[in-house]
């Protein structure tokens, strides 16, 4: 054998090893720049794109740009000894392929007969993840008339900000920011922070609870008759406390989806004597049937709660309780 043929022998057996680990890995992590963390099966790959199927999102296409790092988790020989331990790793750790969600749905009605009733909400929710990070921004309106007169007219913004110490636990920051044109405490303010726990969050089914401590103020109109009482003044400060909700679940095999959300507020100051405000209660829960991949239609029940005493010299409890319960139909789209 001459001296070239040696060396391109050694060159080829130098690069054995490579080819074979190139050959026989099927299952690899890619690191995102933004922090993310995706592994599963490299289907395909060019200069341009990624193609990893997981299994919790399929087959998802990552641009090479956005790839920080790329390596192979395991090989095909080693599949039986290491498939206990990427089964173990809890799909929670890993970040979903897709940072953003958002849902719109829109609900419009109107009865006839010894009342004619017109009613009619927007409702939007916005989530963003990045690596630790989690946004949202949920918006709310409703408008109803009875009579032609009008009988519901507000609206509700709802911004937070979620940190995740693990896969799990988190701690929130929360704002609720909520005008009613036709009550008499017409402006609610409402900032709160707490610690969260993400029960699941991947998978067919989410849910996730938050202890809460704020602040809220409530802004009262001018031409409220209670004004005159001597210790009246608005806008009204109360320390809170609240357990908060956000359920949903797939039905494995449908289309169907059922959803609870809400909020227990307890009040623990009362700034005004003659009356107890105690708790709020406020509970939305459904059900969706997806039409298409993005479009669905909804049923919900809504109910608000405000639990008030009456406080006089002389004179007995007496509770003025305030209370709404509602049913929806909507058509949504989620993205």
């Amino acid at each position: 054998m001459t001296c070239i043929g040696i060396k391109t022998a050694l060159t080829l057996l130098s690069f054995l090893p490579v080819l074979a680990a190139a050959a026989n890995s099927d299952l690899y992590q890619v690191q995102l720049k933004n922090g993310d963390l995706l592994s599963g099966e490299l289907k395909s790959s060019s200069a341009t794109e990624l193609v990893i199927h997981t299994a919790y999102a399929g087959d998802v296409t990552i641009k090479r740009s956005e790839v920080q790092a790329f390596s192979p988790l395991r090989q095909r020989n080693e599949q039986s000894s290491t498939a206990t331990i990427v089964a173990a790793t809890p799909p929670a750790a890993a970040a979903p392929a897709k940072p953003w969600s958002l849902q719109l749905d829109l609900s419009a009605a109107t009865r006839a007969g010894k009342e004619q009733a017109q009613n009619y909400s927007l409702t939007e929710r916005f989530e963003y993840r990045i690596g630790d990070w989690r946004s949202k921004f949920d918006a709310n309106y409703d408008y109803e008339t009875k009579e032609a007169a009008r009988k519901t007219h507000k609206y509700q913004l709802n911004p937070g900000l979620d940190y995740f110490y693990s896969p799990q636990l988190f701690w929130r920051v929360n704002a609720d920011y909520s005008y009613n044109y036709l009550a008499s405490d017409y402006k609610n303010i409402d900032a709160s922070t707490g610690p969260g726990y993400a029960v699941w969050q991947q998978g067919p089914t989410r849910l996730d609870l938050i202890l809460l401590v704020g602040h809220k103020l409530a802004y009262f109109r001018e031409d409220e008759t209670f004004r005159v009482l001597p210790d009246f003044h608005s806008p009204l400060g109360y320390n809170t406390a609240s357990l908060a909700w956000d359920f949903s679940h797939k039905w494995p095999g449908t289309l169907l989806e059922v959803y609870s959300e809400g909020n227990l507020l307890e009040l623990l100051s009362q700034p005004f004597s003659i009356f107890d405000f105690e708790r709020e209660l406020n509970i939305e829960t459904g059900l969706r049937y997806a039409l298409t991949d993005k479009i669905r239609i909804s049923w919900s029940w809504h109910y608000d709660r405000t639990e008030l005493t009456l406080l006089l010299p002389k004179m007995p409890r007496t509770s003025l309780d305030l209370f709404d319960s509602k049913q929806k139909i909507s058509i949504g789209a989620a993205f």
